[in-house]
C-alpha cells in the first residue's frame, strides 16, 4: 500500500467560471438600470412630455433591445455589434442621469459601464 501522488492542479488567477457569471450579473443590472434610467429622464420632463417620454423611451428602447440585441432573437446583430451598441445606450442612459440633475446615479452608471466592458473584453480574450 503506497500512497497516491497528488496530482498537480494548474490553477489561473482569474476563476473564468465565477468572472462570467458576476459580469453577466453586472450586464443584466446594468440593462434593469439603462431601463429605469430613460423611465427617470421622461418623466422629469414637463408636462405633458413627461407621460410621452417616460413611458415611451423605455419601451421603445426594450422593444428594440428585444428584436436586435437579445441572445436569443432570431434578428440578432453580430456580437461585435451588440457590444458596442450596448455600450453607446448604457452610456446615453448615464448621460441622461447626468441630465436629469442626479450626479451620484449618473457617474455610478457611467463608471459601471466601463467596468463592465472592460471586464466584458477581459473574459472574451480568455
Amino acid at each position: 500500500m503506497g500512497r497516491r501522488k497528488a496530482t498537480a492542479v494548474k490553477t489561473s488567477w482569474l476563476n473564468t467560471d465565477l468572472a462570467t457569471m458576476l459580469v453577466a450579473g453586472v450586464g443584466f443590472a446594468l440593462e434593469v438600470a439603462m431601463i429605469a434610467a430613460f423611465l427617470f429622464w421622461g418623466l422629469r420632463q414637463s408636462s405633458p412630455w413627461n407621460l410621452v417620454l417616460g413611458i415611451g423611451i423605455p419601451v421603445a428602447v426594450v422593444v428594440l433591445w428585444g428584436i436586435f440585441m437579445a441572445p436569443h432573437s432570431e434578428r440578432r446583430l453580430p456580437e461585435n455589434t451588440v457590444r458596442w451598441a450596448a455600450l453607446g445606450v448604457f452610456l446615453v442612459a448615464g448621460v441622461t442621469l447626468l441630465a436629469a440633475g442626479t450626479l451620484v446615479p449618473g457617474v455610478v452608471m457611467l463608471v459601471a459601464t466601463g467596468g463592465y466592458f472592460v471586464a466584458e473584453r477581459a473574459l472574451a480574450r480568455n
